[in-house]
């Protein structure tokens, strides 16, 4: 696997767990935990649910594909039989957000956890026999309520808004109300009038949303694309978010923009917006 040219993380493991664990976050406020690309842990107050979004917490994809370009640049904060969630959410079936090996680790590590998946690829999880009765299909605007947590699925396109044969989206993010907190996690996706509809809708205190863009060497090679720093600069603007938290750039050294770009995009055009890039294993505390 080559792990001598992995990164570090800010935190990983044992300290990782035991920060999570500790962590008590008063009324109005969130602590959100980077896991890297999309991956994100989320917990809010101790009578709420603690949830996790696209873990991809193992090797699965250079293990399966050895001659793949997509390989870690970056260890995984946690193993998968170390992520005690309550919920998993999962925004699309790409290996790199449901990773099979992750949630069957999970799954039989913690057999309370549930996993909320795209109706259209529910069935990639009952071939990895997570009993039926732990997974959610999920549906565009079809609320699901957990303690002291609703989560709303929301289309996205990536890069283009794609169903199965009964109407099921393909790919999709989720907004979530947690302990007074409105966090908006897009999933993969490119900016689209319906989405900005959706999210001024909801109203956003924080949004986690990818920057690696795409372009025509990427596409040429099969990788589908996402907003670019730009664009979600500009979707995060235009939705009236509070707190942007751009995503998807730090695990692939092949699709990936510049974070530094988005940073610097703010700066120059946005002044007054507030942001926060993280780091894989670190914590950040959100007060509304």
């Amino acid at each position: 696997m080559g792990k001598e040219r992995l990164r570090p993380i800010y935190n990983a493991g044992e300290s990782l767990l035991k920060e999570i664990q500790r962590t008590i976050v008063p009324v109005d406020g969130v602590a959100i935990w980077s896991l890297g690309q999309a991956g994100a842990l989320i917990k809010g107050g101790s009578s709420d649910e603690v949830i996790c979004i696209d873990p991809y917490l193992s090797y699965s994809i250079e293990l399966e594909y050895p001659d793949t370009e997509f390989k870690r640049e970056i260890p995984p904060p946690l193993t998968p039989q170390e992520l005690d969630v309550n919920i998993v959410l999962l925004t699309h079936f790409h290996n790199d957000h449901m990773d099979l090996t992750t949630i069957k680790g999970v799954s039989e590590a913690h057999p309370e956890t549930k996993f909320v998946a795209p109706a259209s690829h529910v069935n990639l999880l009952h071939d990895i026999e997570v009993d039926a009765s732990r997974i959610i299909a999920a549906k565009q605007e079809q609320v699901i309520s957990g303690r002291g947590v609703t989560i709303t699925p929301v289309a996205g396109a990536h890069t283009a808004y794609e169903t199965d044969q009964d109407g099921n989206q393909y790919y999709l993010g989720y907004f979530i109300e947690i302990n007074g907190v409105r966090i908006f996690h897009t999933g993969d996706t490119v900016v689209t009038p319906a989405l900005i509809e959706h999210a001024k809708q909801f109203q956003p205190h924080v949004t986690l949303l990818p920057i690696n863009g795409g372009d025509y060497a990427r596409t040429s090679r099969g990788i589908v694309g996402n907003m670019n720093f730009r664009e979600a600069a500009d979707f995060g603007v235009e939705i009236g978010c509070d707190l942007l938290i751009p995503i998807h750039y730090d695990m692939f050294s092949n699709n990936r923009d510049n974070p530094a770009y988005f940073v610097d995009y703010l700066f120059h055009t946005y002044p007054a917006q507030k942001f926060h890039m993280m780091s894989a294993g670190e914590r950040f505390i959100y007060f509304k």
